[in-house]
């Protein structure tokens, strides 16, 4: 079985682990169950979109980490506004022609 992780914060949770205890199972068994129902398509309680929330900021951060990480080992960390303008135009140029 694979392992994920994502970061939540402490009033998030505390709402999963309250609504995990209200149901009376482990937090890891409500976190997967309300995974799958939300895979499988099933409309989501308020607190199955808060996950899925979540899940979507969590992917956001790792996405942006790694834009970050690329960005220092190529030296592209470094550039000026005026320079990631003049490269944004020119990708976005590239990509009309």
């Amino acid at each position: 079985m694979a392992t994920l992780s994502f970061h939540a914060s402490p009033v998030t949770a505390r709402k999963i682990r309250s609504a995990a205890r209200k149901r009376g199972i482990p937090m890891s068994r409500f976190l997967r169950e309300t995974a799958e129902r939300a895979a499988e398509g099933e409309p989501l309680s308020g607190l199955g979109r808060e996950l899925e929330k979540l899940a979507i900021d969590g992917l956001a951060f790792a996405a942006l980490a790694r834009v970050r990480s690329r960005a220092a080992a190529t030296g592209l960390d470094k550039m000026t506004p005026r320079q990631i303008t003049a490269v944004i135009k020119a990708t976005r140029g590239a990509r009309r022609a």
